[in-house]
């Protein structure tokens, strides 16, 4: 009897066992086909997005019964800087910047807003290094999103800029521009059924300057057909099209060359890198940037044929001055020699005090002027001593001081010849030269500022600089004519049509002094002394800055459709 309620005992053990394991496997099977409603989880794992997975999430949607993937990626895009000299309060409100973070190491601050005290800046964090970092080491996966390396790849390109961030006047001339990126929450169930990966969001204007600065060269660059792909410094870039979301950007690498600032023998090894500011970013579109305080507007364009005829009749309204440039064009495709004059008479100054870095994009096809060649470096300064000898007693003593000036910076050989080769093999000039120039250039924008702000003329820069513009666009054909029927005068050995075409600058003196005189009601001396300032400030910005034409250093172009700068046309990085 007790062995029959033993074995009893067993079967219902067992069967108790066998019913428990089957209840198990049902709940787990449960369990199971609702985790399989989560879609996408798998793919938001650490394996796909590094340590970017932990913001990871799941949540339950009752009124379906299922679960929801939540995941967070990276927006990307280009902030207007601050260096933190000061440390800033943060703000105790949350504002529209609150969740934005540098993508590099250097904290700093970003503006703002307007308040109705002008503009207003705050300090924002650096983004946590193992976002940037991790797994990323000795490559990454294939099944890796492409936006965890090229966020290493920005960090890393960030170190070039070390002595952008710590100069004390970065904003005083320019508005300095790092990538910063803000953490976004989104869920899977608006991706579209054919990705497999979670995308990071960047925006074409700010994704074409970032790229750019990893030193790539854009090869195709059209958006609005989706085809964009750039290589360059081992990185390359490349889109295919999604047909629901637009183009899809994918990105690889392999080791890149990141050059960093070091001291040496008093010269200062530098990247090939151009200066990080939002107006020389404009320059990469064929926009250039304007001082406003003196011209009196924000910027031109010019980055095709097309543009800098139109720009050229907002200078001159007559349409002689674009006439000109279309007749030389006839003779040299690519010649619009004398209307470059206006990126360095116009342009504000790019370099920061205490920064070798002068590498700019050329913004319009043919930039090399005779403001930043050796031939007009050395014709100006002869005639300019000539002109003080002639007039005697009558010269001003701020004319003089341009005379002094030039001189003083004859000491340093790179100011008649140049910083281009320089630049070319690593190095730049001596940096106290580059700042001597710079004060240079600043006591020329004291002075027009100064002549702008009297009550007894009616004095304004940008027609000074219109007005030398109409008849700078004359010298190229005038002077190989006068070379063509050696009428030429003394080139001091140097290339003859530029030499000549300084002598031809001079010989405009009196036209542009007679226009003016009239139109600014102020006598002819004055307009002669304001010209002289204009071409020594033209000669300071040249030698403060070395323009990289496309050619030299890609074979072809790499300028930009100005249609897309500063552009909010979203981009998706896979």
């Amino acid at each position: 009897m007790q062995s029959d309620n033993t074995k009893e005992a067993q079967l219902a053990s067992a069967a108790l066992a066998v019913a428990l394991t089957a209840l198990a496997i049902a709940v787990i099977q449960l369990f199971g086909q609702f985790f399989a409603t989560a879609d996408g989880y798998r793919r938001c794992q650490p394996s796909v997005m590094g340590a970017w997975a932990r913001y990871t999430k799941l949540r339950w949607k009752w009124s379906e019964m299922r679960f929801e993937t939540l995941f967070t990626t990276p927006e990307i895009l280009l902030l207007n800087f601050k260096p933190l000299h000061d440390p800033l309060p943060k703000p105790a409100v949350s504002t529209w910047r609150q969740d934005y973070q540098w993508i590099s190491e250097n904290p700093g601050a970003v503006d703002d807003g307007i308040s109705e005290h002008g503009l207003r800046y705050r300090s924002i964090d650096c983004l946590d290094s193992k976002l940037v970092d991790e797994n990323l080491g000795s490559g990454m996966r294939d099944e890796m999103a492409c936006w965890l390396p090229f966020l290493n790849s920005i960090r890393e390109s960030e170190s070039q800029f070390q002595w952008s961030l710590t100069t004390e006047d970065s904003s005083k001339y320019h508005t300095l521009r790092r990538p910063a990126c803000r953490l976004v929450q989104r869920s899977w169930d608006f991706m579209a059924p054919e990705l497999v990966r979670p995308l990071a969001m960047t925006y074409i204007g700010d994704i074409a300057i970032i790229v750019l600065r990893l030193g790539m060269r854009w090869q195709t660059f059209r958006p609005e057909d989706g085809e964009m792909r750039a290589e360059g410094n081992e990185h390359i870039i490349y889109s295919t099209l999604d047909r629901s979301i637009g183009p899809i950007l994918h990105y690889a690498r392999g080791r890149s060359r990141i050059v960093r600032y070091t001291e040496k023998s008093g010269s200062v090894k530098r990247a090939s890198s151009v200066i990080p500011t939002k107006e020389a970013d404009m320059m990469n579109f064929g926009i250039l940037p304007c001082y406003e305080g003196l011209m009196g507007r924000k910027s031109y364009s010019m980055g095709t044929f097309d543009e800098v005829h139109a720009t050229l009749d907002i200078l001159d309204p007559t349409g002689s001055a674009s006439k000109k440039v279309r007749d030389n064009r006839n003779f040299e495709a690519m010649s619009t020699y004398g209307f470059s004059d206006l990126i360095p008479t116009a342009a504000p100054m790019f370099r920061q005090k205490g920064d070798p870095s002068t590498l700019l994009p050329a913004p319009t096809e043919h930039c090399i002027g005779l403001c930043s060649l050796k031939e007009g470096f050395v014709v100006f300064r002869q005639r300019l001593a000539e002109y003080i000898v002639e007039e005697g007693e009558g010269v001003s003593e701020q004319t003089r001081w341009v005379l002094r000036s030039y001189n003083r910076m004859r000491r340093f050989r790179c100011w008649e010849d140049g910083i281009g080769d320089s630049i070319n093999s690593g190095y730049v000039s001596n940096l106290s030269f580059l700042d001597e120039v710079y004060e240079g250039w600043e006591e020329t924008t004291r002075y027009f500022e100064k002549l702008s702000s009297q009550d007894d003329i009616s004095f304004r820069y940008a027609d000074l600089v219109a007005c030398h513009i109409k008849h700078a666009v004359n010298f190229w054909h005038e002077a190989h004519e006068r070379i063509r029927e050696e009428k030429q005068r003394h080139h001091n050995g140097l290339t003859d049509w530029p030499a000549e075409g300084m002598h031809l600058y001079w010989d405009y003196l009196p036209k542009i002094a007679e226009a003016l005189a009239y139109h600014f009601s102020a006598p002819q001396s004055l307009i002669r002394e304001a010209w002289i300032m204009l071409m020594f400030r033209a000669f300071c910005w040249s030698r403060s800055h070395h323009m990289c034409h496309p050619q030299e250093r890609f074979p072809e172009s790499t300028r930009l459709p100005s249609r897309y700068w500063d552009s909010r046309l979203p981009v998706y990085l896979g």
